[in-house]
């Protein structure tokens, strides 16, 4: 799903960096590990990071529309035995408010999907956005038959029609949260392979580091003999140092 990976290359070869003290043999850039596939693996890196926090941003949308979404559902159940019983006004309004309030909260918190609006989801570099539709769980003073809770949020226990909307919104909400599960666990599924692809950037990257130090102490060995054939003792102080600068 990720393109912009390259796969890593090894030995002193592979990272394409020339030799400036001309002894020793010559280093030639590999095609497919040159600076710009460096950059391509540091670009990647970014991308994934961030892909994968939109996509756990979209997972903890879901996860707390889930939540209410369980709570509508005892809310409507118990509604349900309520008027079974014979249940007061009084209780009915205690179950209709506190579950309004529990959504209201979620929403002013920033739990969009609750009250159904969308969310993009960015889940590949580069790609087109995926959308985890909202699922509008809020109690309305007149809802229509679109809504997923057709119970008013001020419902009377006498209104010989509430048991039909108790059904209907049961029914509807539970179609709601089976397909908003399986965004769920799509997303997770999806989060496992971006790690994995995390993980796979970042060994890239050791390989590079790697490289380089073979590189750097190739360079210097190198420097070391073209400096004549006295021990490394007596080399002028300035010549060393001058190496390190080259």
């Amino acid at each position: 799903m990720v393109t912009s990976i390259l796969p890593g290359a090894t030995g002193v070869g592979a990272l394409g960096v020339e030799n400036p003290f001309g002894k020793g043999p010559a280093l030639s850039p590999k095609p497919d590990m040159d600076a710009r596939a460096r950059d391509r693996v540091e670009l990647s890196g970014g991308a994934l990071a961030a892909v994968r926090e939109s996509v756990r941003a979209g997972m903890a949308q879901a996860h707390t529309a889930l939540a209410i979404g369980h709570d509508a559902q005892s809310m409507l159940v118990k509604l349900q035995a309520l008027l079974r019983s014979g249940g007061s006004q009084a209780e009915a309004n205690d179950l209709l408010s506190a579950f309004a309030k529990r959504v209201e909260d979620a929403i002013s918190q920033g739990n969009v999907l609750s009250a159904g609006e969308d969310v993009q989801v960015q889940a590949e570099p580069g790609a087109a956005p995926l959308t985890i539709s909202g699922v509008d769980l809020r109690l309305k003073d007149d809802p229509g038959v679109e809504d997923v809770i057709v119970v008013a949020k001020d419902a009377r226990v006498d209104d010989p029609a509430l048991p039909k909307y108790l059904q209907q919104s049961l029914e509807a909400l539970q179609g709601a949260m089976a397909r908003l599960l399986d965004t769920v666990r799509g997303l997770e599924a999806h989060q496992g392979f971006l790690g994995a692809a995390e993980n796979s950037v970042a060994g890239v990257r050791r390989d590079l580091d790697a490289d380089s130090a073979r590189l750097l102490a190739l360079q210097v060995r190198q420097g070391l003999e073209g400096a004549g054939p006295s021990p490394i003792a007596n080399v002028e102080p300035q010549a060393v140092l001058a190496l390190f600068r080259n």
